[in-house]
């Protein structure tokens, strides 16, 4: 499906984890997980420069299930806000995996970043997720509200952040200017080419994301949802102007450009970044990889020029 190869930088990189672990996703705890992913940002963070943002906070906003602890990112003169969904299947990852993605995104767009630590799995089952991101999208909005306003993410962040502009569509607010989706999950097709292509890796297997996705969508409240998986939805019509970056070698990628075409087809202005020679999770691993560090730059000055074009309401 992908003629040009993966970059073997990216290759080195991965190879420092030593040969693929024998066990599946399945076999592994929540917390497993959770530990894998802080170990393996330290990795992808190791010896990385400092980004310095004008001003940092950790806050909490209010939401239907509680406290949704976020952080703040605020340059001295914002250009927008962003909130930042992060990535992990829907059961890894926090405020902290992402502190280095947040703070470049911010630096690089001049936007005020909003963090967002939602709920996860398996504690906390769809909607739990899409709740907080959707609870601390209504939140955001307040503190700059003459500035454009953005939902983003990476990965199971992408697909609550596609999720989210669907919601606040449907049901008249709130106000979403754009979306910003890094290589998000689309639907539970796990027949589609690139499937099927990618079935074997490298840093997750189609038996893994079948567990994944089983895990937050396989249950009553989530069935047919296009709030859980936004391929579901009859119709993109009326969504926010959006930003879809896909990597080359990727389980994910046959939905996300059936994802990107029908956003098009819909009226919708489509951005689209296509990483041939990158995988799955590239945002991460920025620092230490060149070509991916490229690809964090072709992604932010995308959203500068959608930032540039969004017409907010008089």
């Amino acid at each position: 499906m992908n003629e040009i190869p993966i970059d073997p930088d990216v290759i080195s990189l991965l190879a420092e984890f030593g040969p693929p672990a024998l066990v599946t996703a399945a076999d592994l705890t929540a917390e497993e997980h959770r530990q894998g992913m802080r170990h393996a940002i330290e990795v992808f963070t190791r010896d990385a420069d400092p980004i310095a943002v004008h001003h940092v906070a950790d806050e909490f906003v209010r939401g239907r299930g509680g406290k949704i602890p976020v952080r703040v990112y605020s340059p001295e003169t914002p250009t927008s806000v962003i909130v930042y969904m992060h990535g992990g299947a829907w059961i890894a990852g926090d405020i902290e995996t992402h502190d280095l993605v947040t703070r470049r995104l911010s630096r690089d767009t001049g936007a005020v970043v909003v963090s967002v630590d939602y709920r996860m799995l398996p504690e906390h089952p769809f909607p739990a997720p899409v709740d907080d991101a959707h609870d601390a999208v209504v939140w955001a909005g307040s503190l700059r509200p003459g500035l454009p306003l953005l939902v983003a993410g990476d990965s199971a962040g992408g697909t609550l952040a596609a999720c989210v502009a669907l919601r606040a569509r449907d049901e008249d607010g709130p106000r979403i200017d754009a979306q910003v989706l890094v290589y998000p999950g689309i639907d539970d097709d796990l027949d589609t080419p690139s499937m099927l292509a990618f079935r074997d890796g490298p840093r997750i297997s189609r038996e893994d994301l079948r567990f994944f996705l089983h895990q937050y969508a396989s249950h009553d409240a989530t069935l047919g949802s296009p709030y859980a998986l936004p391929g579901r939805a009859t119709s993109l019509a009326g969504l926010p102007p959006a930003v879809v970056v896909i990597a080359g070698h990727d389980l994910l990628r046959s939905a996300e450009e059936d994802y990107a075409r029908r956003l098009q087809d819909d009226g919708v202005p489509v951005t689209v970044q296509v990483d041939l020679e990158l995988v799955h999770g590239w945002i991460e691993f920025a620092p230490r990889v060149p070509s991916a560090d490229r690809a964090f730059t072709r992604l932010t000055d995308a959203v500068n020029d959608l930032i540039g074009r969004v017409s907010l309401p008089a």
